[in-house]
């Protein structure tokens, strides 16, 4: 309970500076004609072999009473990675949505991924209007399958021979449908209001080094449960994007120092990464297996849970443990104050094999392969810093 403890002390500390900042959120329209802009499905990711346009949706505060034009323009896409179809956007009189096409120029350029910003164009920005807020795009490389090694082919036929299975088949790029039911009552904005999102992805699967001739265990190397931009909203909310407490602490608070030894902000170029190892197949028969996902974390206390134990890789992070490493004093007393750039500490804040909360959202977590119709499932919860329950995950993948 030590977390609860610290977090909500901070969070006790901020609120009183905070309150006429949360006020004015919670109101919502306060005269200007706000521009939000939505990615189709909640899912702002491209892969840059891919020409097929993502759906943007341009949604207003209040409707319009005349027909109204807005431009847009990718702030940062200094290689042309991307362009712009339907843009300019007319909006017409007495409505208040549209929508433009975001897509690849396919140059295949990337080596890694990277985010491009749409944002807009101020000078030409009608008068009473801004932009709530820009859209980051993930823009994915190609994605790199990795190579079976001959061991690898030898377990995968050894497999075949004991159980009459063929894994293959579910390894490679395998696409899913991830919905997440997000129970609301969280400490911020952000996470008050309960929903439901349904995310189109696909994963890179591959055979894990901990496979044995006995027991496969898989390993998802790129967009494990179709869940990294989700995980890293989730992560940016609870850091350098909340507005309403981990940003408003002041200069001399420990997540501000910490922004600044390390240049970290809500602008700032990072890359985030996620893979999850360790999926064990149990049960196996020719017709299906049960799979085991979840495995031990420690948090930043030293404290160690069972999760879902996804791997993050976060180039802020990156930065701050360098220093860390190096004996740096002043880093230190920032992380002792509760400066963290580390993933880890802000997402799976409770348990996932028991009910950490207790108020009911909580489910077994678990997956299955049905080798007859060449599907394999998981259900499982996942939580964070600032989440009032678990949201459940249920994800699907298919062929």
């Amino acid at each position: 309970m030590k977390k609860v403890f610290f977090w909500g002390g901070v969070l006790l500390t901020a609120a009183i500076a905070m309150s006429s900042c949360n006020e004015k959120k919670e109101t919502g329209y306060s005269g200007t004609n706000k521009i939000y802009l939505t990615a189709a499905n909640n899912n702002a990711v491209i892969v840059e072999s891919d020409a097929t346009p993502l759906e943007v949706e341009v949604t207003l505060t209040s409707t319009v009473e005349t027909a109204t034009t807005l431009t847009f323009r990718l702030e940062n896409d200094t290689q042309e990675i991307l362009s712009l179809q339907n843009n300019p956007v007319t909006i017409a009189a007495g409505e208040k949505s549209a929508s433009l096409q975001v897509v690849s120029n396919v140059k295949n350029l990337l080596a890694e991924s990277t985010y491009i910003t749409l944002g807009i164009d101020a000078a030409q920005l009608p008068e009473g209007m801004e932009l709530a807020e820009a859209l980051r795009i993930r823009v994915n490389p190609n994605p790199a399958i990795p190579e079976l090694t001959e061991a690898q082919k030898e377990l995968l036929k050894g497999y075949k021979e004991k159980f009459g299975i063929d894994l293959n088949e579910f390894l490679g790029v395998m696409k899913c449908t991830t919905t997440l039911n997000i129970p609301g009552d969280g400490m911020t904005n952000d996470f008050s209001t309960p929903k439901t999102e349904e995310i189109p992805g696909q994963t890179i699967i591959t055979l894990s080094e901990e496979s044995t001739a006995e027991m496969p265990v898989l390993k998802m190397v790129d967009n494990p449960m179709g869940l990294t931009e989700h995980l890293y909203w989730v992560f940016r909310q609870n850091t350098v994007e909340d507005d309403e407490y981990w940003t408003q602490m002041g200069e001399e608070s420990a997540q501000q120092r910490l922004m600044d030894r390390i240049g970290w902000t809500a602008t700032s170029e990072e890359t985030f990464n996620v893979t999850l190892d360790g999926i064990k197949c149990t049960n196996l028969s020719a017709t299906g297996a049960d799979l085991e996902i979840l495995g031990p974390k420690e948090d930043s206390y030293g404290d160690t849970y069972m999760v879902v134990p996804f791997d993050y890789s976060f180039t802020a992070w990156d930065r701050q443990k360098e220093l860390l490493d190096k004996g740096d004093a002043d880093m230190q007393e920032i992380y002792d104050q509760g400066g963290f750039a580390n993933p880890t500490f802000y997402l799976f804040y409770y348990g996932a094999d028991t009910d950490g909360y207790e108020y009911g959202n909580w489910m077994e977590s678990k997956g299955h392969i049905d080798f007859e119709k060449g599907e394999m499932t998981f259900q499982f919860v996942i939580d964070h810093a600032y989440a009032g329950d678990y949201t459940r995950v249920h994800v699907t993948y298919t062929k």
